[in-house]
């Protein structure tokens, strides 16, 4: 990849921002065969409401940029790519019906802790957002704002069987940011991080 890519979205449900989770999924299939996934790294930095140019070079103003993703190639050299909101209007939406994921999951509020262990048809991303969002209502259940998915950490993460998924709350930032460890099949893969506005 040389020159800068448009990337275009869909709302999710009745967001009219682009989710994280479509992000996510998008860059995967854009880094697909040049990423070795030892080391990915994706950081939001603001809410982008219609889509996104991705720039290979760190933008002048820095109040344009929605997100950072950090990532090793095949030789193992470090990459970083920039996403920046663009002029064009996102004019589509599909279906997220999440509470489908999280219905599926089970909770352990003692041990701050989830666990997903049946396909419900979403991606590992998708997964993951929803029930670590719905483990965090459920541990802290008066709390005034929403959650939003800030950052993901992984090693590792190449695999199609995505099963047992399992999130446990390893710190909590005074809900400023949240950290969340990610198990697949008990293994570690990485971390998710939320934050309360």
């Amino acid at each position: 990849m040389k020159e800068n890519i448009n990337l275009e979205f869909c709302f999710k449900g009745n967001r009219t921002y682009v989710h994280g989770t479509d992000i996510y999924n998008k860059l995967l299939k854009l880094l697909h065969n040049e990423m070795n996934y030892e080391k990915f790294d994706l950081s939001f930095h603001g809410i982008a409401k219609k889509n996104i140019n991705i720039l290979f070079d760190k933008p002048k103003d820095e109040d344009s940029l929605k997100f950072v993703c950090k990532y090793l190639d095949n030789n193992g050299n470090r990459k970083i790519l920039y996403g920046i909101e663009n002029n064009s209007e996102i004019d589509c939406r599909y279906k997220y019906p999440e509470e489908d994921i999280c219905s599926l999951s089970k909770l352990n509020i003692d041990n701050q802790e989830i666990l997903l262990d049946e396909n419900s048809s979403f991606s590992f991303i998708e997964n993951t957002v929803a029930i670590n969002k719905y483990l965090l209502e459920n541990l802290f259940p008066n709390l005034n704002g929403k959650w939003y998915f800030t950052r993901l950490q992984t090693v590792n993460l190449f695999t199609d069987n995505i099963y047992p998924l399992k999130l446990v709350l390893k710190a909590n930032f005074n809900f400023k940011l949240t950290k969340t460890e990610i198990f697949i099949d008990n293994k570690s893969v990485g971390f998710i991080y939320f934050s309360l506005l």
